[in-house]
């Protein structure tokens, strides 16, 4: 975006650490503006692949695209709220913290928008959603943290094109080094000109000791200042920050790559399939044409007449066989040598059903792109499963693709939004989940159900309510209501709903350790 230091246009920005009121004329974005981008970036380090050529296959693939939108409106695009985290017990979450972070996403004077100056402001569940399209598009999402000024306190935050994000270039003293190797932050460019970006969480970054350390990056030179004094005597601006998201990939250091990087040549593919259709049904379904000229030669001068003539007969009563008589040539004032001449026109080749320009090729690239997604069929309208089994598509689709993905996502938010700049360490991000069974929902309705008809249902059936293996003794086909001295099944349910929920709370705790400092 373009320079908007001058801007009035903001209002007041409310701190969301002290409340406090500020101006709000040099809180804006610092992306660049120009929609063209250029291919290569001097001062970032190259991508695994032309990100150009990456987004552009969003446009020329039905099936990718929806599967993309798809999973970013069900990881983000539902809204989030505001919970304590789960390392922190409910009784001892700070109210203090909790007010500085709804202040933050939800205040009035926050800003928050989807792209340069000049375009509308949007809201903190738009911006996520279209960072989770590039994540899933291009193979990582870039968010601007936006600040006025020295300020180390974020006004907002934008949306940035991930397509055109580089790391930058590690520099070596008034240049770049022209090599593969991290420098401090990130460059953006379009068009020749170029913006920088410091790394997010660098005004409120602490050495070993705990002491303040600050770093800031001149958003025209890239320039990484420690101090702000240097920085005002050299005449520079500070940058803006970037939240830098890549989906990692053992083929790709800096950079992300998307999971459907391995179907590429089957979109490529899909494409040409397409494009072979079209220019099949342009020409009456007959690829090419054979000019067969019997009982004579046609004259040099009359080859294009009788193209065009054909053309002319295509365009008529549409696709058949066409014969072209000396007689009909001549009336035309098409002239041929010899009598008797005859021209015949036949396809080169013929066609049928298991060719790829029928259905069961695309269908088949169509499984392929939605299996890489893992995106079931059922949410891209195929209309042959049942009601259940779209249910349980939809089921398992949620809780092993889109679940996760909120967790590592609001995670790295927490990591580095709320604690690192917000300084809030006992509360965090829930994306809001549809299409989930609701597990504890399930188990309270069979406690009721145990409970209610406890005098005509066995142990067995009252366990298999909630989700909890049968006995395999006796006990297990009496009645409820006799086993006065076996567990009840209220007491069943709530073991059971304490083990899934200690299961769960294992589970994600593995997961972060597994991660470590990845998160961040």
């Amino acid at each position: 975006m373009s320079d908007d230091d001058s801007s009035t246009e903001q209002g007041a920005v409310k701190s969301s650490l002290v409340g406090m009121q500020k101006a709000a004329a040099s809180a804006s974005s610092d992306q660049l503006n120009e929609r063209s981008i250029g291919i290569t970036v001097g001062q970032g380090i190259q991508t695994p692949y032309p990100t150009h050529q990456l987004a552009g296959l969003q446009e020329l693939n039905g099936t990718h695209a929806v599967c993309i939108e798809k999973k970013a409106k069900r990881e983000v695009g539902y809204g989030f709220e505001i919970v304590e985290h789960e390392n922190v017990d409910p009784e001892d979450a700070s109210e203090d913290e909790r007010e500085r972070v709804e202040n933050f996403w939800r205040s009035r004077d926050s800003i928050w928008k989807l792209g340069p100056k000049g375009t509308a402001r949007g809201t903190p569940t738009e911006m996520h959603e279209k960072a989770r399209q590039d994540y899933h598009g291009i193979g990582w999402a870039a968010l601007e943290i936006i600040y006025a000024g020295y300020d180390d306190e974020p006004a907002g935050m934008a949306y940035l094109p991930a397509k055109t994000v580089r790391v930058k270039k590690q520099r070596d003293g008034d240049g770049f080094v022209n090599e593969q190797i991290a420098g401090h932050g990130f460059v953006q460019k379009r068009n020749g000109k170029t913006r920088f970006f410091a790394e997010a969480g660098d005004r409120q970054n602490t050495d070993l000791n705990g002491n303040d350390d600050p770093k800031y990056v001149d958003r025209e030179t890239g320039e990484v200042y420690t101090d702000i004094e240097t920085m005002q005597a050299d005449g520079a601006t500070p940058a803006n920050e970037l939240l830098f998201i890549p989906n990692p990939h053992p083929n790709t250091l800096y950079y992300g790559l998307p999971t459907w990087i391995s179907e590429i040549q089957t979109m490529i593919a899909d494409q040409e399939a397409r494009r072979f259709n079209r220019e099949r049904l342009e020409n009456d379904l007959v690829m090419d044409y054979v000019i067969i000229v019997e009982g004579g030669e046609l004259s040099e001068d009359s080859r294009e007449e009788v193209r065009e003539h054909i053309k002319g007969l295509r365009e008529g009563d549409g696709p058949g066989a066409l014969i072209l008589e000396a007689d009909d040539l001549a009336d035309k004032g098409i002239g041929v040598e010899g009598q008797n001449v005859k021209i015949r026109v036949e396809p080169a080749a013929h066609f049928g059903d298991e060719d790829m320009s029928f259905a069961n090729y695309r269908e088949m690239n169509e499984k392929d792109i939605a299996k890489v997604h893992h995106v079931p069929l059922q949410m891209l309208g195929n209309h042959d499963a049942t009601n259940s089994n779209s249910e349980e598509a939809n089921r398992e689709f949620t809780q092993e693709t889109i679940q996760p993905e909120q967790e590592r996502y609001a995670e790295r938010l927490y990591r580095v939004i709320h604690q690192q700049i917000l300084d809030v360490h006992d509360w965090t991000v829930d994306f809001v989940t549809k299409g989930a069974e609701n597990r504890r929902q399930e188990a309270e309705i069979g406690k009721m159900t145990a409970d209610a008809v406890k005098d005509v249902l066995t142990v067995n059936q009252a366990l298999e309510l909630f989700g909890i293996d049968p006995r395999d003794d006796e006990i297990g086909q009496r009645l409820v209501s006799e086993v006065s001295s076996q567990q009840t099944p209220g007491a069943a349910l709530d073991e059971a709903v304490s083990q899934v929920e200690q299961t769960a709370r294992e589970e994600k705790a593995a997961e972060r350790i597994k991660r470590g400092s990845t998160g961040d």
